[in-house]
């Protein structure tokens, strides 16, 4: 009698969280408008936090240190919004209105390439395989690079213009700092007690993991970016700030990050010169090696613990859902479940 009324409670459970995915799936873009501000704000926090932390240190109230660094904030953006955002919203809108003229050099390349296969010796059946492949890739390469690079860049400015989400981010990040504590205690206390110390371990190894990724990573991308932008500047590349920012962007991304970064700078490059597209290539790699070398081991201390194959297949899955954003925020998911599966067989076990 125990073990059924058991698996009754278990089965009425799995149908309650299944009907709750559904309706989760069924208004999904509602739930993401909605949400994103307190995505947003957990960013923020998880930036500030360590900063926080050392003003706290210095005698410095917790609601007093954070106030003073949104001050800090809003003086450097508005600094950044008067002399260096003019110019990096005409470059952005002159490299997307360039974004058909690029195409049609390209398609203009592809043209000679197949007029050289057909002026060939080579057989009739060759020919007619090497042209199907071709074309097929040539569309499906086309469309991928014009759609990321216009989703990359679009996607970026529509956000930083929705000035009320990011007031609203920074209100809730607010909260998030100043009342984490209590926060905590009040999630705590709606759970059983038999499961807090499960709770209370897995949050601290997912605190772990999402400070050491948004702390880590974005500012590994920021300084990537910053110093893709000089090297573009050095070797005189079209649009530096905006492509650079765009390679530090993606440097997000493990392992494909680097080379779909490089990819707008090369080919905006390539219309010029195959010179300039050289030098603007090696740009890139240079930064990537410094990198590695340098900034990654510096300042990304923790580590997610993945394997790289879990990580590439997190890369691959999130891309093929939510496209670039998916790529950017599937590693720490991918982490993040493998500490909540982990956790919940040790207890099951």
């Amino acid at each position: 009698m125990y073990k059924l009324k058991k698996t009754i409670t278990y089965i009425i459970i799995i149908l309650i969280l299944g009907g709750i995915a559904t309706l989760l799936f069924i208004n999904r873009v509602k739930l993401a408008r909605i949400l994103r501000p307190f995505f947003v704000a957990l960013i923020i926090a998880y930036l500030l936090h360590p900063l926080v932390v050392r003003m706290e240190h210095k005698k410095i109230k917790r609601g007093i240190a954070i106030i003073i660094l949104y001050v800090f904030f809003i003086i450097a953006s508005g600094s950044i919004l008067i002399f260096v955002f003019p110019s990096v919203v005409q470059n952005t809108k002159e490299l997307i209105n360039t974004i058909p003229i690029i195409a049609s050099q390209y398609k203009d390349y592809f043209n000679t390439f197949i007029f050289t296969i057909e002026s060939s010796k080579w057989p009739d059946e060759v020919k007619d395989t090497i042209m199907r492949e071709v074309s097929l890739g040539a569309e499906m390469f086309q469309k991928v690079a014009i759609d990321t690079l216009k989703e990359a860049l679009t996607s970026t400015f529509d956000y930083i213009f929705k000035l009320f989400d990011v007031l609203l981010s920074m209100i809730i990040a607010y909260y998030y700092l100043k009342d984490a504590e209590f926060l905590k205690e009040g999630f705590l206390s709606l759970t059983p007690r038999k499961w807090r110390n499960f709770l209370i371990g897995t949050g601290r190894e997912i605190n772990l993991i999402l400070g050491s990724f948004i702390q880590g990573q974005l500012l590994t991308a920021l300084i990537v970016g910053i110093l893709e932008s000089i090297g573009l500047i050095i070797v005189h590349a079209k649009y530096p700030v905006v492509l650079g920012m765009v390679g530090g962007i993606f440097n997000i991304i493990p392992y494909f990050g680097p080379f779909l970064g490089a990819i707008p700078a090369v080919a905006v490059a390539l219309i010029e010169s195959p010179i300039k597209a050289l030098w603007t290539a090696l740009v890139f790699i240079i930064v990537q090696q410094i990198d590695n070398s340098f900034i990654s081991p510096k300042i990304i201390e923790g580590r997610l613990g993945l394997h790289p194959v879990t990580t590439i297949l997190a890369v691959l899955v999130g891309g093929e859902f939510m496209g670039i954003l998916g790529m950017l925020i599937a590693v720490p998911i991918a982490a993040i479940i493998k500490v909540i599966i982990k956790r919940t067989i040790d207890i099951i076990v």
